[in-house]
Parts: structure tokens; sequence; C-alpha cells
């Protein structure tokens, strides 16, 4: 009895003790193995969100000149506007005056006054003279042959100056082949010269044979000179003081947004350039990104949204490159756009940052930027394979395995290589290699999204 009592407990003993050996075993194990996190890979398409610096730009613009004549100039008083602004058709943007408008005024109404007194004194003197039908037609046809004259060679050297422009050859009819409309319409202005100019000399044939006494025609002569004097001087004064009016509030000829201002308050304007660049109407400027440093391939249609968490999005509308060699893309600036960010002044002011949406084209497998280890071009990952164990659970051996990596971004890396048949290790709680026996980590409910067995 005694003797089955003591091997019943000897049997218990030895269960206890295989046990606790047991146990042990599995603890020691637990505690020395090195513990990873395992993933499946999975395929998508690369995503990256790239921040861009932006100011507006202005692709397309209309020029606002202010035309003078006879070597005046304008002197800018006030400039009311900037670039950025939105005008309205009809806003003052410029004020200005004629620049030494009391001397100039003075100086046509001496002219005027000379020429008066002239004209005067020379009717005083030719009272007794009598012009004649004869006499008047005889000037009538000289000084129209002169004016035809002038103007024949005028539209010769404006027509000549565009055939130059255009490397084409005068021809006797029509039109030189690949002529523009501008020189078809020079050319046609010319013949229509040449004719008037044919019929002149005509006209002054017809009447060659008519002698004038020359006391008549010194009269006749004089008092032209001096009424073309008179109507000069009248003439640049009504001009004159238009000019001024016009010019003390040049407007917007319509609705826009200011491009470029290029006079300011003091300057002198001498009409060789515009005084402002608009945007057409019903155009909006453009957001130009700079894209020195982006190495993604931005293309025409990605898509483009604030930075700050609006809702806002756009387009990208194309891409160029400035004077500078420098690459930029343009994107489309909303009226939902202009109105989350202020203005389009605030924006040329300060910048703003968008987004820019890269997706790629093509999947591949995606990974955590933490699974992919090693350099360009030596990028390797970690695969674990699983063997059973008697004790403490399963344990994985690990391989490293390269693989070709075609884009990285701040959080994903595109890999080339099909790893959907792995588990891939990372996330170790110490430094492991190749062969290594590993354990998984006891998952949370957040790991089990990402982790498989």
């Amino acid at each position: 009895m005694n003797l089955k009592k003591f091997a019943i407990r000897g049997i218990v003993f030895l269960a206890i003790f295989v046990a606790l050996c047991m146990f042990f075993s599995g603890t020691v194990r637990t505690i020395t193995t090195p513990k990873v996190r395992l993933v499946t890979p999975k395929k998508g398409k690369l995503e990256e969100r790239i921040k861009l610096t932006c100011k507006p730009a202005f692709p397309t613009v209309e020029p606002v000149s202010f035309a003078l004549s006879d070597g005046l100039t304008l002197s800018i008083v006030n400039v009311n506007s900037r670039a950025g602004y939105t005008v309205k058709a009809g806003e003052v943007i410029v004020e200005a005056k004629v620049a030494d408008y009391d001397a100039k005024y003075k100086q046509y109404q001496q002219d005027y006054d000379t020429a008066a007194a002239q004209l005067l004194s020379i009717e005083n003197k030719n009272r007794k003279t009598r012009i004649n039908q004869r006499d008047q037609a005889y000037a009538d046809a000289y000084y129209g042959l002169q004016q035809a004259r002038h103007n024949a060679v005028d539209k010769e050297m404006d027509m000549d100056s565009q055939l130059l422009k255009e490397k084409l050859e005068r021809v006797d009819t029509g039109y030189p082949e690949d002529a523009s409309d501008t020189l078809k319409k020079l050319i046609d202005d010319w013949r229509s010269a040449n004719e008037a100019l044919e019929k002149a000399q005509q006209t002054m044939e017809s009447v060659s044979r008519y002698n004038i006494d020359d006391t008549v025609w010194s009269y006749i002569t004089e008092r032209k000179e001096q009424q073309e004097k008179l109507e000069d001087a009248e003439k640049g004064l009504r001009n004159l003081v238009a000019l001024n009016d016009s010019a003390k509030a040049i407007t917007a000829p319509h609705d826009g947004y200011m491009a470029e201002m290029k006079v300011n308050a003091g300057d002198t304007y001498d009409g060789s350039q515009p005084m402002f660049t608009i945007t057409p109407e019903n155009t909006l400027p453009v957001l130009r990104a700079d894209l020195s440093n982006v190495t993604r391939t931005v293309t025409e249609g990605m898509d483009v949204s604030m930075e700050s968490d609006s809702g806002v999005s756009s387009k990208v509308l194309g891409i160029g490159t400035d004077s500078e060699n420098k690459k930029y893309c343009d994107i489309e600036m909303t009226k939902q756009l202009i109105n989350a960010v202020g203005s389009v002044y605030s924006i040329l002011e300060t910048g703003t940052s968008m987004i820019l949406v890269y997706n790629a084209r093509e999947a591949t497998t995606l990974l955590d930027t933490n699974v992919v280890r090693g350099t360009k071009p030596d990028y390797y990952v970690f695969i674990a394979k699983r063997n059973e164990g008697a004790f403490a659970g399963d344990t994985y051996k690990i391989e490293e395995k390269k693989v070709n990596v075609v884009a990285m971004t701040s959080e994903k890396v595109s890999v080339q290589d099909d790893l959907s048949a792995y588990l891939i290790a990372y996330g170790e709680d110490r430094n492991i290699r190749s062969g290594d026996t590993v354990m998984q980590y006891v998952q949370s409910d957040s790991d089990e999204d990402e982790s498989e067995d």
C-alpha cells in the first residue's frame, strides 16, 4: 500500500516537473527571441501629396495705353490700383495731366494769334488783288498734286516696310504668295494712292496752260501758308485741352484683374508703352507653382487642393518654363479658391500653398517606409517563414529578399516585385539579421488591421 502511494506521488511530482520545464523553456524562449510585426503586402497605386508654393500669374493680358501726339507727355498724378486688384469697367485707374500744360497752351495761343495777324496783314496788302476761277483751279490742282505725291510716298514706305518684315517681293498684280492680311491692305492702300496721284497729275496737266500773275500766285501761297498755321494752332489747342481733360481720369476698359501697373505717381509717361495691363474680361488669373524641387512628373489635369482642410480643390492647367529656365505648372484659380484665400492681391503679396495629389499610373506593391530596408539601389525586406514550435507558440525564420523600389514618399514605398505571397517582418524590438528566428508581437486591436499570421 505504501509502495503504491509512493509511486503515485512520484508520478505527480514528475508531471509537475515536466510541466515546469515546459513552462520555463517557453518563457526563456519568449524572452530571448526577437519580436517582430508581420504584414502581408497588398497592391495599389502610389499616392503622394506634394506641397507646392504658388503665386498668381497672368498668362493672358491686355495692355492699356494712352495715345499721345506732337511730342506731348503726361505727368502721373495718382495711381489708384495695384497688381492683383479687381477692377471694374470705367473705374479710374490713373490720374494724370499734360506735362507743362500751361506753357504749351500759351504757345499754341501765341502761334494762333501770330498766324491770324499775318493772315490779316496779307489780306490788307492784297485788297485790290482778285483771284478768278482759273487762278483758283490752278492753285487747287497744284496743292492737290503735292498732297497726292506725299500720300503715295507714305503708302509706299508702309508697304515696303511690311514686305521687308515678311521677306516678300512686290508683284505687279494681286498679292505675293503667303502675304498677310496686313500686307494685303497696305498694298491696296498704295495702289489706291497711286491711282489718286495719276488723277492729280491729269488734273494738273489740264490747268497747266493757265497763266497766273506773279502777284496773284504770291497772294495765294502766302495766304495758304498762314491759313495752315492758323489751322494747326487751333487744332493743337483743341487737342491739348481734350488730352488734358481725358488724362485726368484714365479708366479700365472692362471688368478684370489688374495684372501689372507700369507707372507710378510722379512718373513722366510718353505713350511708348502700356500704362497697365489687365486680364481679358471673364478671365481669371492662374496660380503658378514652382516645380524646381519637385521630382515627380506633373501633368495637365492632376488634382490640386488647398493646404488647409477647406475642401477647395482645383486642377493643373499646363506646364511651362520661365525666363530663368525654371519649370512651373499653372493651376486653375477658381472663384471658390479666391474666396477661400481672400483675394488675388493677398495671394500675390504673401503667396499660398497648394497640395498636388500625385497618383501612380500603375498598381504596384505598396509598403510602409519602415518596412523597406537598405539604401539605393540595394533595397530589401525581411520575409518570415513559419516554423511550428513545440513550446511557447509559433516562431519564424527571417530571410533577406531584395526588392526593386519604383518610387518612395514620406509614408509609402512602391515596390515592383509581387510580394503578396509573403509575410514581411518589421518593427523588431532588437537588431535582427537574415537567418534569425523571431516571434510575432502579441497583437493589439490596432495591429490587427495591418498584421496577419
